[in-house]
Order: structure tokens, then C-alpha cells, then sequence
């Protein structure tokens, strides 16, 4: 083979391997492009608004009181010593969410 054909062989296999690196770099840029806008996406959640504590505490003692009503009233005392407390204002605030749906089925 001559010089000349062995060195056009060459530059075809070149321009092979260009057009190869070409098209990966193509496809890790549609890659990145899907990463980035997933989190985008992602950053836009909505985070939950922060609860009104005061607001739940008083949807619980109004609970308590629909249910003491009803005479409900041990029962009451069970679930409030079943949460720690001797009286509303020793539960915690995380838990006003579990401990109004348990008052809630009490009488249930």
C-alpha cells in the first residue's frame, strides 16, 4: 500500500473515532441536560407551610372536650397518660396531629 492511501486510511479511521467521541459527548450532554432539569424539578416542591402550634393545640382541646362530652372522659385520661402527659399542655407539640385523630376515635 502507498504512503499516501496507508495515510488516507488513516484520517478515515480518525474521523471515525471523532464522529464516535461526537455523538457521546452528545449523548452525556442529553444526559446532563435531564440530570439538571430533574433537579430543577425537584427544587420546586412546596414545603409543607410550618403548622400554627397554637391552632392545633386548640383543635385538640376541642377534640378532648367533644369527647369528655360524651363521656368519654377516662378515656380521655388513658390516651392523654398514653402520650406522656397528665394534661394537654404536657404533650408535645409534634404529636398534636397523632393525638387529635386517636381522640378523635375514641368514641369509634
Amino acid at each position: 500500500m502507498s504512503h499516501t492511501k496507508h495515510f488516507l486510511e488513516e484520517l478515515r479511521v480518525l474521523q471515525e473515532s471523532f464522529d464516535q467521541v461526537t455523538a457521546a459527548m452528545s449523548e452525556l450532554n442529553t444526559t446532563l441536560n435531564r440530570m439538571l432539569d430533574k433537579e430543577d424539578q425537584d427544587d420546586e416542591v412546596e414545603v409543607a407551610p410550618k403548622r400554627d402550634i397554637q391552632a392545633d393545640k386548640e383543635a385538640v382541646r376541642g377534640m378532648l372536650a367533644k369527647q369528655a362530652s360524651k363521656g368519654l372522659t377516662k378515656e380521655v385520661k388513658e390516651l392523654l397518660k398514653k402520650f406522656g402527659a397528665e394534661k394537654l399542655s404536657d404533650v408535645d407539640p409534634k404529636d398534636y396531629e397523632d393525638f387529635y385523630y386517636s381522640a378523635e376515635s375514641l368514641d369509634k
